[in-house]
C-alpha cells in the first residue's frame, strides 16, 4: 500500500500586522508540509482521516499549536506531537499570526 498525505488547503488570518503573500508564509507552507506526516503505525492500520492545525507564530524558530481536530483521536495524537517538534526560522513579520492547515491521511491501493 502507498501513503499518500494530501495538503488540501491553506488559509491564514492575522492577529497583528497584515501579511502579504511571498513575504515567509510560502517558507511555512513548505515546512508544515514536509514535517507534517502520515504515521507509520496508522497508516499500517488503514486509519483515514482528515486533520485540523491551526497555528500561530510566537516567534522566529517557535509555533504554538492553537487547535487541533479529528475524528481519530489516535492521529491526532501523532500529528499534534509532530507539530510540537516543528523549529523554524521565519521572518519577524510572521510572528503573531495564525495559520489554518488541513491534511487528509489516506492508503492508497
Amino acid at each position: 500500500m502507498k501513503a499518500t498525505i494530501l495538503f488540501i488547503t491553506l488559509f491564514f488570518t492575522t492577529t497583528g500586522s497584515f501579511v502579504f503573500a511571498g513575504n515567509g508564509e510560502n517558507l511555512l507552507d513548505r515546512i508544515m508540509h514536509r514535517k507534517i506526516s502520515y504515521p507509520e503505525s496508522l497508516r499500517e492500520k488503514g486509519i483515514e482521516t482528515m486533520v485540523k492545525v491551526k497555528v500561530r507564530v510566537l516567534s522566529e524558530n517557535q509555533i504554538e499549536l492553537i487547535e487541533i481536530a479529528s475524528d481519530s483521536e489516535e492521529m491526532k495524537a501523532a500529528i499534534e506531537k509532530q507539530v510540537q517538534q516543528i523549529k523554524i526560522k521565519v521572518p519577524q513579520n510572521l510572528i503573531g499570526n495564525t495559520f489554518n492547515y488541513t491534511f487528509k491521511f489516506q492508503v492508497q491501493k
